[in-house]
């Protein structure tokens, strides 16, 4: 059966790998800046260093213990992500949700954020692929600085994953198994348009590809800013100390403005209150907290107040990802191994003793990006196609992501497959070039409350006018799988009923769930920027020995799937603090 969904790429922040980073790391840790080699000038970063000593503060614990194969395991990838505000894991996730969302019909939506060593990279879908070269030129332009021009930066990108030789510790790799529907979605990509390309790392995404991951490909277990950074940095000896269940209440000052630490909170279990106590910075303060919670630490610690960065709004709020069309479909799914215990058990299996199956990838690894064509670009408003004539001519306004299950509405906090013994695909539909714009604000005076999250989410009426249209476009696409003999005529979900633009805007509305990539909260820009929270070395204005990597520093939200940016952010801001370039 086939089914159609919108997921939200973005909102207010970060995506997946992405809170990450360090000396002080709040909520999320990941990148230690650096990779596994020592070599003074070539691959020396700051945490291999033995005369730099760093502290990574964590409120979580370490995920492989909190949440076993759930995060693990790919296959499991989505579980405790659905849409629901009570769909989460405490142990994993902090369980933020939404402000009332007016465009979607006052729905509170469940925003998935990693509380656990390794942060969002822990929790993501694990897709890895570069931005394109037109988008980070122009967020070379608007911070005033060409090392992050997509050539420049290029280096940076390929510091961190062993792909090569002469990489990092972080493992990327293509799936060891491809499933029969991905090769079938690939054919009707192809047969309406998006011819495919040479993969999604050279700078270009327009069309289709059989994308990367951020798996081992030994094991298929998830590969992670804990599982590589981390552990390679906690195994060889370096200066680092990890305060895990550690809750960063604040950043200190003197009188001149520069950071001297950070106080912090560990314990309160059991009925005993936490203890808290100081930790001391000889250098700086290093902020990797996320996109939702890096600018309510700088709040709290007196850092931009309200008018400053409470309504500091992303620059780019993805907005959510539909699902089209759950059609009966005539190739094994993931749905029959909902239905049939002994398939459930083969799968098993084949993921334990050979590293393969559907357990060992999360969707069929093949992705289509556009921008609209006609005719349903004709039916946008003259409104709509001007505010996307803004964004450059190689940054798609769609991305399809095909998923051999059901995904119905993604409410709840496991997948719920139709147990009538059928096969079921989705085609879910990402709207990767948004225009709303979302804030985040305080709701009390320490970490301890969380924040108000508002991304907005289809306020802005070209983003609504791209998801109905990009809808219809995904039908001709199952239209095209029909004749293939692929996919059944009957519609499962939302169902052929669903027809006029007035009920597909209801259907999106009802249906329409987040892929929790927040961004620009704490802006990157030039000096005299209002909205510029940080220089293009991620230092925040007005104070000394204070910076911030993650998602949140970004100046744009890049097309699609930002974990690939932040870890070269990571690669990045590790050089410019020991004085090093790659370009």
């Amino acid at each position: 059966m086939r089914l159609s969904q919108f997921s939200l790429l973005g909102l207010l922040a970060i995506a997946s790998a992405q809170e990450e980073l360090n000396l002080w790391n709040y909520g999320a840790t990941g990148n230690i800046l650096g990779n596994t080699f020592d070599i003074p000038g070539t691959n020396a970063t700051f945490d291999y260093n033995k005369s730099v000593s760093v502290a990574v503060v964590e409120a979580g614990g370490f995920y492989e213990i909190d949440n076993g194969n759930y995060s693990v395991v790919p296959g499991y990838s989505s579980q405790f992500t659905g849409s629901k505000p009570n769909a989460y894991n405490p142990l994993i996730d902090w369980g933020f949700s939404t402000e009332s969302q007016q465009a979607l019909g006052g729905r509170k939506l469940h925003y998935a954020r990693g509380k656990t060593l390794g942060g969002c990279s822990a929790r993501n879908f694990m897709l890895y692929h570069r931005p394109t070269v037109d988008s980070m030129q122009r967020w070379a332009d608007e911070v005033d600085d060409q090392s992050y021009a997509f050539d420049n930066l290029l280096p940076y990108y390929k510091k961190s994953y062993a792909f090569s030789s002469s990489g990092g510790p972080l493992e990327v790799s293509f799936s060891n198994a491809v499933d029969a529907f991905g090769t079938w979605a690939r054919k009707a990509f192809i047969t309406v348009g998006m011819g495919q390309i040479n993969g999604l790392n050279s700078g270009r995404l327009l069309g289709s590809a059989y994308a990367t991951f951020t798996i081992n490909p030994k094991n298929t277990h998830r590969s992670t800013s804990e599982s590589s950074f981390l552990k390679q940095s906690l195994n060889n000896g370096s200066g680092l100390v990890v305060y895990k269940n550690t809750l960063a209440q604040k950043i200190l000052f003197n009188s001149n403005k520069t950071a001297t630490g950070v106080q912090v909170a560990t314990g309160g279990t059991f009925g005993t209150p936490p203890i808290n106590f100081t930790l001391n910075a000889r250098n700086e303060v290093i902020l990797s907290a996320g996109a939702l919670q890096s600018p309510q630490l700088l709040m709290v610690s007196g850092i931009g107040f309200c008018d400053h960065l409470s309504k500091r709004r992303p620059e780019h709020a993805r907005p959510p990802g539909l699902r089209d069309r759950a059609p009966r479909v005539n190739v094994l799914t993931n749905s029959a191994s909902a239905n049939n215990k002994t398939l459930a058990a083969e799968n098993a299996n084949k993921y334990l003793h050979h590293a393969t199956g559907p357990l060992s990838i999360f969707g069929p690894g093949y992705y289509g990006w556009e921008k609209l064509p006609d005719p349903y670009r004709s039916k946008l408003s003259n409104a709509s196609v001007t505010a996307l004539a803004n964004f450059p001519p190689d940054w798609p306004e769609l991305e399809y992501l095909p998923v051999a299950a059901f995904n119905g509405d993604n409410q709840v906090k496991q997948p719920a497959d139709p147990l009538d013994g059928h096969n079921y695909a989705t085609l879910n539909i990402a709207l990767v070039a948004p225009l709303s714009r979302g804030t985040v604000s305080l709701s009390g005076p320490d970490m301890t409350t969380p924040p108000l999250v508002d991304p907005n989410w289809l306020s802005h009426p070209a983003d609504m006018d791209l998801a109905v249209q990009s809808f219809k476009r995904t039908r001709e696409i199952w239209s095209v799988l029909s004749k293939m003999g692929i996919a059944d005529l009957v519609e499962y979900y939302p169902g052929a009923n669903v027809t006029s633009d007035a009920q597909i805007r209801e259907f999106v509305k009802e249906s329409i769930r987040p892929v929790f990539h927040a961004a620009c909260t704490c802006k990157m820009g030039k000096k005299g920027d209002g909205m510029a929270v940080v220089d293009s070395s991620a230092r925040v204005y007005g104070v000394q020995g204070v910076r911030v990597v993650d998602a949140s520093s970004f100046p744009l939200l890049p097309p699609g799937h930002p974990q690939s940016t932040v870890y070269a952010l990571a690669e990045k801001i590790a050089d410019d603090i020991l004085g090093l370039t790659l370009w």
